[in-house]
């Protein structure tokens, strides 16, 4: 072994996750929030398959169900990235805080 541990399909889909926050806190700044839940397949501008492929980082196949899971788990990042910095730029102009219930 050379020390590198592969991923679990629980951290890639992670990495997706925090892909897509990150590029949604990115994008706050020319998208209105609520319009990340269009389609999944954003995925740093790649098809599912081949986002699937850039997150397993390996020559073989990824593993199944990677290709339609992770671009889900990168639209739910990206919606969740687009509505902190919303947030967060309201309490700045603002000064009101706005909270979230879960219902």
């Amino acid at each position: 072994m050379d020390g590198i541990s592969t991923p679990t399909y629980r951290q890639l889909l992670g990495i997706a996750h925090e892909l897509g926050r990150a590029d949604g806190r990115f994008a706050a700044a020319f998208e209105a929030p609520g319009t990340g839940d269009g389609p999944a397949a954003r995925c740093l501008g790649r098809s599912p398959g081949e986002f699937a492929r850039l997150l397993w980082g390996r020559a073989d196949e990824p593993p199944a169900g990677l290709a339609v899971n992770a671009p889900l788990w990168y639209a739910t990042g990206f919606a969740e990235g687009l509505a902190e910095e919303a947030a967060e730029r309201c309490v700045q102009t603002t000064g009101t805080r706005i909270r979230r219930a879960f219902t």
